[in-house]
């Protein structure tokens, strides 16, 4: 019997243009990024549309507006937008001052006197190499969420969601992104 040596061999370009575009891919992860921040302001405007009237969503809680204060001579609490009688005098108590000037009505929205919160919520980001960097311009931003917390991530869905956008774009699934 002759030796006889045993050739295999196979065609790997399949495997070679796949492995390319992952490592483009993996570069470059900035459409994902764009996609998750794109995703993260539709939930926050969801949540301020949700919360205004005070509330629980996305496991935080909103207060609704406090109250002015209560007056010592009748125990009365006089809520934010007014219209208790007077103790003395004609007429109702007028409704808090917002920043903007307006007074506080009975129903209106908490952080959306003039719509700059919502709108600008997490409109600055910044994407790095692996890194995104969501926040606000807004000046008061930080100061209203100490109370009424809006730029978090709710575990587990939003992990979930960037799960699935982030695998979509790996695997060049645009259903999935």
């Amino acid at each position: 019997m002759e030796n006889q040596d045993l050739k295999i061999s196979f065609d790997d370009s399949d495997w070679r243009r796949l492995r390319g575009r992952l490592k483009d891919r993996a570069e470059n992860w900035r459409p994902a990024a764009k996609r998750i921040h794109r995703e993260m302001m539709i939930r926050v405007d969801s949540m301020f549309g949700r919360l205004k009237q005070g509330g629980k969503h996305r496991g935080v809680t909103w207060k609704y507006f406090a109250p002015q204060y209560t007056r010592k001579t009748d125990g009365i609490t006089v809520p934010a937008w007014g219209g208790v009688p007077r103790l003395y005098g004609k007429g109702r108590v007028l409704g808090r001052l917002r920043p903007s000037g307006q007074r506080i009505k009975q129903g209106d929205s908490v952080g959306q006197d003039t719509g700059n919160l919502r709108r600008g919520a997490l409109l600055a980001a910044r994407i790095e190499d692996h890194r995104l960097i969501m926040g606000s311009n807004v000046q008061y931003a930080e100061h209203f969420g100490n109370d009424r917390p809006f730029q978090y991530f709710h575990l587990p869905t939003d992990l979930a969601m960037m799960r699935q956008i982030i695998l979509g774009y790996f695997l060049n699934r645009p259903d999935l992104i």
